[in-house]
């Protein structure tokens, strides 16, 4: 294919490209896979034949059910589990077994997200949830809310949120797809980085920055999950419910149960969605969708497109961010100063205390060795050419001036993928 026109989600709308000069060797995007069942039939069924543990379970492990205080930890507005239609089911079931409304709290686990609107809250969590049980947002920063429980096994402290460490009963909520420092969303991620502390957040993810890109991200069972699933598991979290989503972001499947052993079954079912295979190639066309509030999380659409790319290769990424960088101060500055750095500069800064935001330095740090690889380019309203280019991009208006850069440097039209939903991690075939 030597031309062709693509259309990929930008915001709300989409955006149209006519690609000159190109070899279109893959499209790549989840796979669709149609749901049998509703979400509710679902949840019902997953609830019902739960992997190892049961909401029965555990309440049963509480001595006095009517003064036992439970925390439901769903994901927020970024990640698109629909909370609202999960989240009654469990309180019914909590209901039937001695479990009161008003005994139990739904915390939002942020992270070091945004806090979330009440109109945000309304849209993720539905009427039903908002006039049943207490909801409230987690932050990662107010340390007078956080308690200290210790540390992992590799020496990273644990501050947890006081409310969810002091309940008896813990059900975290989420949704399944691969992710660069977990290896793959949902399960014990909901705790951490969900409602831990900052110190914490930043240090697991410094850890998961070290090392290659390719060695975490898609990869279920992975040095840097161990961490995760320890938090979790010395957290008290008891059962997860997770959600399996097709391109559509439809609901295919639920799991539930054992944080590790529901998850890993969760995430068998979600490799056949979101690890498509595809040739090597020159070229990455990547929509930051549905990650694309804003550059931090819009990012990750490099990481897809890094799996694709041979070395030398170039991504651009298209994305609307229509809040900038970052809502997050020190997000925002910590990634202009430190984008341009190499990996090895920016641990060396980490290392001898000249950063605060630990989190932020390992997003750069990521995204550097991202860049040992292949060229960034990015196609955005929201972003000044002075911002890309502290942020180690380089800002283009039309995509054919990258195809011609690379056309003239190989001497051939460029083997081209284009990546239409950035949740993916490709499986690269030798």
């Amino acid at each position: 294919m030597k031309s062709s026109n693509i259309k990929l989600r930008y915001g709300h709308g989409e955006i149209e490209l006519t690609l000159r000069n190109v070899n279109v060797v893959a499209i790549l995007k989840p796979l669709y896979k149609k749901p049998k069942y509703s979400v509710k039939e679902l949840v019902h069924k997953a609830l019902g034949n739960p992997i190892g543990v049961s909401i029965e379970d555990l309440v049963a492990k509480v001595k006095d059910v009517r003064e036992a205080r439970t925390v439901i930890l769903s994901d927020d507005i970024s990640r698109p589990t629909p909370s609202w239609a999960i989240i009654p089911p469990i309180l019914n079931e909590l209901n039937k077994l001695g479990v009161k409304d008003d005994q139990i709290e739904v915390i939002i686990a942020l992270g070091t997200h945004r806090g979330m609107t009440r109109e945000e809250l309304r849209a993720k969590l539905g009427d039903e949830v908002l006039d049943r049980v207490s909801v409230v947002n987690h932050n990662a920063w107010d340390k007078e809310n956080l308690v200290y429980v210790g540390k992992t096994g590799s020496g990273i402290p644990i501050w947890l949120n006081k409310a969810y460490h002091n309940a008896d009963i813990k059900i975290g909520v989420g949704n399944i797809v691969p992710h660069p420092a977990a290896g793959w969303s949902g399960g014990s991620k909901i705790v951490m980085p969900g409602v831990c502390g900052v110190e914490t957040i930043g240090m697991v993810h410094f850890h998961s920055a070290l090392y290659p890109i390719e060695k975490v991200f898609g990869i279920r069972d992975n040095p840097i999950r161990r961490e995760f699933d320890e938090i979790a598991l010395k957290s008290g979290l008891g059962m997860i419910v997770n959600t399996i989503q097709n391109e559509l972001k439809e609901v295919v499947d639920i799991v539930a149960g054992d944080v590790i052993e529901a998850h890993r079954h969760g995430v068998k079912i979600a490799e056949e969605i979101y690890r498509p295979k595809t040739p090597l190639a020159d070229l990455a066309i990547v929509s930051a969708y549905p990650y694309d509030i804003d550059y931090w999380q819009a990012s990750k659409g490099y990481l897809s497109a890094y799996l694709a790319l041979r070395r030398g290769g170039a991504a651009v990424l298209i994305a609307k961010l229509p809040e900038g960088i970052s809502p997050i101060p020190q997000h925002r500055d910590t990634l202009l100063s430190l984008s341009n750095l190499t990996p090895n500069e920016i641990r060396r800064s980490v290392q001898e205390g000249d950063v605060e935001d630990i989190v932020a330095a390992s997003v750069a740090m990521t995204l550097a060795r991202a860049r040992e690889k292949i060229r960034m380019y990015i196609i955005t309203d929201r972003l000044s050419d002075k911002e890309c280019s502290k942020l180690g991009l380089v800002k283009v208006r039309d995509i054919n001036e990258v195809v011609t850069d690379i056309r003239s440097k190989l001497g051939r039209e460029p083997k081209t993928v284009i990546i239409k939903d950035s949740s993916i991690a490709p499986y690269p075939l030798s």
